[in-house]
């Protein structure tokens, strides 16, 4: 078995050396890979030869890779989304595909507010005035006892109602597999998406991106929204159809956008997105802060660990591969 890992996940790279210390003192070398912008299949394959694991992002783990990759034994995901992987073809190939659940929780939760605040009360122009030094009153919008509808209410949508709570904020959730437990304990109202999108004057993007929710949000969602509200995306850019929200800003069906998250990543320098009217825009970074990092970047490890000494992580996607 190969003791080479790779890490090709920026937010893992960016704290080198220590990161991966825990790997250098089981006895892995450690290399790093280019992290910028995501490799396709067939570099993918090239940067990964003789590999034993990878600290991935969201680069493409598809059958060909596999495949082409018989050494590879761990794919440890940054973070929770494994959407970029072919899950059926790493467990016919014996590959242990591992993520970092519920420990971007509370950064992802701190960020979707931040937006919802941004967007209330315009921080955005208010910077600017106040930079211009010709002062002028820029009107916002109250947080406060407004209704928050939540699309996805699992750990980061709940986390997102509690702190919806401090706010008096009556809060909506839709989920297709909802949890009724929590919902009680934290106040929220079930309902399904038209009630969600109908009564919201904030609509929170939080579900699992799959085959089912991709485009989840269009046009028909967005005009079923208030004219007085805004949509927030913290979750995955194919969740909305971004044609679709790009509309609805320019005509005014909704009144703004946050998005921590766009279908290409990064954007284009020309896509209009990036000029639409009252959209505010961060670039994926909302499970960024030194916390989170730090814990991540600790599970990363051993989840490698663990897979490569033949036992398995804490976190393990597809469970099957042990059978």
């Amino acid at each position: 078995m190969s003791a080479k890992v790779l890490v090709l996940a920026s937010s893992f790279a960016r704290h080198e050396p220590e990161a991966s210390r825990p790997l250098v003192e089981a006895g892995y070398q450690v290399e790093l890979g280019p992290c910028d912008n995501a490799p396709s299949e067939g570099e993918l394959i090239e940067l990964l030869a003789g590999c034993g694991a990878v600290v991935a992002s969201m680069e493409p783990y598809t059958q060909r890779v596999f495949q082409g990759l018989p050494e590879l034994k761990v794919v440890a995901r940054w973070g929770v989304g494994v959407d970029a992987i072919d899950l059926q073809a790493a467990t016919e190939a014996g590959v242990v595909i591992a993520n970092t659940p519920g420990m971007v929780t509370t950064a992802v939760a701190d960020h979707t507010f931040c937006l919802m605040l941004a967007l209330c009360r315009k921080l955005p122009e208010e910077i600017e005035v106040a930079a211009s030094c010709d002062w002028r009153h820029v009107e916002g919008t109250d947080l406060w006892r407004k209704c928050l509808g939540i699309v996805g209410f699992g750990s980061i949508g709940q986390a997102v109602a509690r702190r919806a709570r401090g706010f008096e904020m009556r809060v909506l959730a839709y989920d297709v597999a909802p949890d009724e437990r929590a919902a009680e304990e934290l106040g929220v109202e079930l309902v399904d998406l038209p009630a969600l999108l109908a009564e919201a004057d904030l609509v929170t993007l939080h579900a699992n991106l799959t085959e089912q929710s991709a485009g989840l949000i269009g046009e028909a969602e967005l005009r079923a929204m208030k004219p007085t509200a805004f949509f927030i995306n913290a979750a995955r850019g194919a969740l909305a159809d971004q044609e679709a929200l790009l509309r609805a800003l320019e005509e005014g069906w909704i009144a703004g956008a946050a998005l921590d998250t766009l279908a290409e990543e990064p954007p284009s320098p020309d896509d209009p997105i990036l000029r639409a009217p009252n959209c505010l825009i961060t670039p994926h970074n909302s499970s960024q802060t030194r916390e989170t990092a730090a814990a991540v970047n600790q599970q990363v490890c051993e989840n490698i660990i663990e897979a490569l000494s033949g036992r398995r992580p804490r976190f393990v996607v597809n469970p099957e591969v042990f059978d």
